[in-house]
């Protein structure tokens, strides 16, 4: 029984991969329609940005040094794809979200 319960979860876990791995090459093509296209990120809105503000280090810690400690849990990271309207917070966002591609 414990044996199947093992094999239910490592085939869980296969399947998660999987689909997340469908979801981050889709998500990649429309990106790259859109940057080819020369289509304006949609703004974040005042939800998006406050979440933003208060869940990244964007003032204390570099990218790199976030993407490093905490890339492998990010696996579905959007913030990259909207427009913010500071500047700081926007630099650092779209270099994590390059980061987390290159990875």
């Amino acid at each position: 029984m414990a044996r199947l319960a093992r094999l239910a979860s490592v085939s869980r876990e296969r399947r998660l991969d999987e689909l997340t791995d469908r979801w981050r090459s889709r998500h990649e093509t429309r990106r790259a329609r859109r940057e080819a296209a020369g289509t304006a990120r949609p703004p974040a809105d005042a939800e998006r940005l406050e979440r933003a503000r208060r869940a990244f280090p964007y003032r204390e810690t570099p990218p790199s040094a976030y993407v490093a400690a905490n890339g492998d849990e990010m696996t579905a990271f959007t913030y990259d794809d909207f427009a913010y309207p500071d500047a700081d917070l926007q630099a650092w966002l779209d270099e994590v979200g390059r980061l987390l591609r290159q990875r």
